[in-house]
């Protein structure tokens, strides 16, 4: 059963003869007719009776019609849905971001696609990186920004953004009229981090570990700004991209010294077959269309 006899029959039931179908349909009266005859065929029915003038609809071919109707209703609405997806009037977009996601780069990619495709739904989804990473693979993300650890050989990346960690601490806070802090001298400071399965917060440890100046971890979240109004509160010290603690105008934002940086970068399943969207996604980024 093919499309093209589908839409033969559909024609002939609304111009009521089989000439009058091939002549809307730009075709010759035997093309028509064959293609007819083979569906009746293929189906072991008679759908017109033939008997008379005009070609009208036997009690089967009745209830093949209305099937019929369906079937090319609903290919035409997916025809028009795919036409949509292809020129980004329509689609959804799937991100991961890890709690880090407030960051000034990626809130200003994501305003920038927002700008440019408005049509497009874009749904974002926190987690940690392992986790991101692991739903790329698994093609449950379309893309994810984070800052890996380590780079895993399934997925393709692209640099974003790179940017300052400082230390943050209360106005109230002794540490506040800092020009500079090296890690060596918070080791008597409460500290506030994320969970432990964070690679960000494996990565500072580890910065603490090798100038053996780990100070006491007081408080563990996930959100960032939970850990802002603690240490807002004095309730301790964090260490934030810059942008994060920037606009958080009851924290001090104090440069490390030596400084430490976070490379974030968007991240995709290599080989792996992406949408129009996450393509378009991909050019906003490269072209720099990044409106802060």
């Amino acid at each position: 059963m093919e499309i093209r006899q589908l839409e033969y029959f559909l024609t002939i039931c609304e111009a009521g003869s089989f000439t009058r179908a091939a002549e809307r349909l730009y075709v010759s009266q035997p093309a028509v007719t064959n293609a007819i005859r083979s569906l009746e065929e293929e189906l072991g029915i008679q759908l017109f009776d033939r008997s008379q003038k005009l070609a009208t609809l036997t009690a089967e071919g009745r209830i093949f019609a209305g099937h019929v109707e369906k079937i090319m209703h609903g290919i035409t609405r997916t025809v028009e849905e795919i036409h949509s997806l292809r020129n980004l009037t329509s689609g959804v977009l799937d991100i991961g971001l890890t709690a880090l996601g407030g960051q000034s780069a990626i809130i200003s990619l994501l305003k920038a696609y927002r700008h440019a495709y408005p049509d497009i739904q874009m749904i974002l989804h926190e987690d940690t990186t392992g986790n991101l990473q692991q739903a790329l693979i698994e093609e449950k993300l379309d893309l994810a920004i984070f800052a890996p650890w380590q780079k895993n050989n399934s997925l393709s990346y692209e640099m974003l953004d790179e940017e300052e960690l400082v230390v943050c601490c209360s106005r109230h806070h002794a540490l506040h009229r800092r020009n500079s802090v090296a890690l060596a001298d918070l080791s008597s400071e409460k500290l506030i981090l994320m969970p432990s399965s964070c690679f960000y917060r494996q990565r500072l440890v580890e910065a603490f570990e090798e100038c053996s100046s780990l100070p006491q971890i007081v408080f563990e979240s996930q959100s960032v700004s939970t850990i802002c109004a603690l240490v807002a509160a004095n309730c301790g010290i964090s260490i934030l991209p810059e942008s994060l603690v920037e606009e958080q105008h009851a924290l001090a934002a104090i440069p490390l010294e030596p400084s430490m940086t976070l490379a974030t970068q968007l991240v995709w399943k290599t080989n792996h077959h992406l949408s129009h969207a996450a393509e378009a996604f991909l050019q906003v980024m490269q072209e720099g269309e990044l409106n802060p």
